[in-house]
């Protein structure tokens, strides 16, 4: 604001249109953040630490709320030391991944991201899965994919979601807007797993994993565990959903963290003792 005499006159209102520097600056180095973040914790995982000699399945975790040393605990009861995987929305084969402990100590399966930036890693990182650069929807077709930025784990097909983060978050925008081929869960089982579920089925699809579920058909043998995101707290509604969606499948719900539920089938929960729910 300035003076003019006696006269106080605004200062020209910034145009609309135009970007804020200053917020451009924050994303920038936010990304870099998270770019180096995921460098570092690659380098660890590549070391392969063991953690004290009492600890079964080591001293680290690589999912973001510890949800791998569950699923190691779960397997392991059920004689299964070494579980098959198929991780949609699989985002990095480090970071914040449900399987990547389980890809240290044994396991192989099959890594489906959207993000054509991203899969390049798992090729690097992960040569013995199969890795497929599609999106997985409750239909086969192409679906526009909203890019938060290049590498983020927030980009995603819902673009209400998007729009929602970006209003949350102002020094992030959609960068760009793209046609991404979508897939069925049923149609990579039928073409990469020889039509069955391998024992592990993580989902992390900002959004749409209630309609993918809803469409998959478990007929010739679901797996054995279920882990898909989903934020207790503040999305209770869908939460329920999955719930009830799970429960008629013959599912049973036998862990939550902060940021997943964990199913296990019926058999599953009987043989380490998680009674099924009425």
């Amino acid at each position: 604001m300035f003076l003019r005499g006696n006269t106080a006159e605004p200062e020209p209102a910034p145009d609309p249109g135009e970007r804020d520097p200053h917020l451009d600056e924050i994303r920038a180095r936010l990304i870099n953040i998270e770019l180096k973040t995921d460098s570092v914790i690659g380098q660890l995982a590549e070391q392969r630490a063991s953690g004290h000699p009492d600890q079964a399945f080591g001293g680290r975790t690589f999912a973001q709320f510890g949800e791998d040393l569950i699923l190691l605990n779960i397997f392991h009861a059920l004689g299964l030391p070494q579980p098959s995987y198929l991780d949609v929305g699989a985002h990095h084969p480090f970071n914040i991944s449900n399987t990547a402990l389980l890809h240290a100590r044994g396991s192989r399966g099959i890594n489906v991201e959207a993000n054509p930036n991203l899969i390049g890693a798992f090729f690097q990182h992960r040569p013995e899965d199969i890795n497929l650069n599609v999106g997985v929807g409750p239909e086969r077709g192409s679906l526009d994919f909203y890019f938060i930025d290049d590498w983020s784990g927030r980009n995603t097909f819902r673009r209400e979601i998007a729009e929602a983060f970006v209003r949350e978050y102002p020094a992030f925008r959609i960068t760009k807007v793209q046609p991404i081929p979508v897939v069925t869960l049923n149609d990579i089982v039928t073409e990469h797993a020889a039509g069955r579920f391998p024992d592990l089925l993580s989902m992390d699809v900002e959004g749409m994993d209630l309609d993918i579920l809803r469409a998959a058909d478990f007929a010739g043998g679901g797996p054995t565990v279920i882990c898909v995101e989903c934020d207790w707290n503040s999305g209770k509604e869908s939460a329920a959903d999955l719930v009830s969606l799970l429960s008629a499948r013959g599912y049973v719900l036998g862990f939550r963290t902060l940021g997943n539920m964990l199913f296990l089938s019926t058999k599953a929960a009987a043989t380490i003792g998680i009674p099924a729910r009425p």
